[in-house]
């Protein structure tokens, strides 16, 4: 960490007007760190693991000739260079095992400048009067941060003691019993180094991107029942950092709203037409949308803001669309029947429900309702699946009248002047239907079937549906966490047996 702090205390020292800050106050040599880390040694070429994955390769080789070297190494190299095949490949694992040092040792690098990055931009908003640490999620991730910088702690010690193991097996010679269970040792200590690195691959993080922190982020909580429903999704998924500026971003929003548009309105048709965006609506109809319900200093404000960009409203609506792809299939269908002008399938009660086809850590549960007609009505919303956690769930929901009748029988237009079009009254819809988001934990793996039911309050059936989705592990989780068990294993093992031969070889006779 000592590295660490001289960076950042040089980084402190003024600097040239021209050398431009992002939003985490990053200079440009930081972010180079940041993409060399990214294109070279833990992404794209990946050094962090292909190193390691080429020392197996000589630490067998070293193993396999210790005795004797190949027959056209030993007539025309070996005599040459003096060194056994098997020295050689000791030497060249030794090099290997050099450059995965400095591979992980960069990359821990890199991760504790973030980690000390965003312990100042938690101070930096806390002196503004945004408590970062009072909301939801913030301890879950500075756990998640700091765990991952021990874990780069480990991976580094573990490898540096590899090394050390290589250079005693050089000096004691391959062919000798001694250097062979120090090969064993060496081995053993690089596997359990690959193991401490992997946990950390499913969650990468850095302070140079604005989003940089939303891939280790996990929503600890949701509201059962959104009330604006997509920020109030875009909410849950944006990391703590991030969300306190997002409050700022509202406040300054909705003073470029129109003032004959209803504020809630404005909320979600400007986020519907970004995420129209986002699936291909084209930047000159996004603007005309917009301009409807956002004044000059609006629009200025919306495509002039330093950090909620339109890349960065793409990668929102990315992360949001993969964790949450039901929300996203349910406000489709709707589209797809206004578009075409489809009824719904009762007059007077818009009922809409969607959850994802493969399950992996938990299932998300998403249901629409919309009351068409002009009275107060009560409906009981019931779950019912033998694979799933709760198994029998009823929610009973009071739908007010709808302000406006937000659907159409007739073909609309996705975009065109005014409200009635697609954006506009789905945009209607959002705001004034009850949209509720309930999780449920499976309990087996394979094929699961939850049922829901819509009921009237004297247990009258209105409408019943099925949902048949799949339950299993997330492969790239799950191979990166059995991978780190596997290593934990073989690394703790190999490195008990040399250490029990060694205590036996030197105490208990020759083996």
């Amino acid at each position: 960490m000592a590295e660490v702090d001289e960076v950042l205390d040089s980084s402190s020292e003024p600097e040239d007007s021209s050398e431009s800050k992002s939003r985490f106050g990053f200079r440009p040599s930081e972010s180079i760190i940041h993409a060399i880390d990214r294109q070279i040694v833990s992404s794209g070429l990946r050094l962090i693991m292909f190193l390691p994955a080429f020392a197996a390769f000589t630490y067998f080789a070293t193993w396999a000739f210790s005795q004797d070297s190949p027959s056209w190494w030993a007539k025309n190299i070996e005599p040459n260079v003096g060194l056994s095949f098997s020295t050689a490949m000791a030497s060249l694992s030794f090099v290997v095992v050099l450059g995965f040092i400095l591979a992980v040792g960069f990359h821990r690098y890199r991760v504790g400048i973030s980690l000390i990055e965003f312990h100042k931009q938690v101070e930096a908003s806390n002196n503004e009067h945004r408590s970062v640490q009072s909301l939801h999620g913030y301890d879950g991730l500075l756990f998640q941060l700091e765990s991952s910088m021990t874990h780069h702690t480990r991976s580094l010690i573990f490898a540096v003691s590899s090394a050390f193991m290589l250079l005693i097996v050089l000096y004691l010679e391959t062919d000798s019993v001694l250097g062979k269970l120090f090969l064993l040792a060496s081995s053993s200590f690089l596997i359990l180094s690959v193991g401490q690195h992997l946990p950390t691959r499913s969650t990468p993080f850095n302070m140079v991107d604005r989003t940089g922190l939303l891939s280790a982020y996990s929503p600890p909580v949701h509201p059962s029942t959104l009330n604006m429903v997509f920020n109030d999704l875009l909410k849950t998924h944006m990391d703590p950092l991030l969300r306190s500026q997002y409050d700022d971003y509202l406040k300054e929003l909705e003073s470029g709203f129109k003032k004959t548009i209803d504020s809630h309105f404005a909320h979600e048709k400007f986020l519907m037409t970004i995420y129209r965006h986002a699936t291909g609506l084209d930047r000159k109809t996004l603007e005309s949308e917009l301009a409807e319900i956002l004044n000059k200093n609006g629009m200025d404000f919306v495509f002039s803001h330093e950090v909620f960009t339109l890349e960065v409203w793409l990668v929102l609506i990315g992360i949001i669309s993969q964790t949450c792809p039901a929300f996203f299939r349910m406000v489709d269908r709707l589209k797809q029947d206004l578009e075409s002008g489809r009824s719904p399938a009762m007059d007077d009660l818009i009922f809409e429900v969607d959850m994802e086809n493969v399950v992996t850590d938990k299932a998300n549960l998403f249901t629409l309702f919309h009351n068409l007609s002009k009275e107060t009505r009560t409906v009981v919303f019931r779950i019912q699946t033998p694979n799933f956690q709760p198994k029998d769930l009823a929610l009973t929901y009071r739908l007010e009248p709808g302000q406006k009748y937000w659907w159409s029988n007739e073909a609309l237009p996705l975009a065109a002047k005014g409200n009635e079009d697609v954006l506009g009254k789905m945009s209607g819809l959002l705001k004034d239907s009850t949209v509720s988001w309930q999780t449920l934990i499976p309990i087996t793996h394979g094929d699961a079937t939850v049922s829901v039911r819509l009921e009237e309050t004297n247990g009258e059936l209105l409408l019943g549906r099925q949902i048949n989705v799949r339950v299993r592990s997330e492969f790239r989780q799950w191979l990166r966490t059995t991978g780190s068990f596997v290593a934990y294993i073989f690394g703790g093992i190999g490195l008990s047996a040399s250490f029990l031969l060694m205590i036996y070889n030197i105490f208990g006779g020759s083996l």
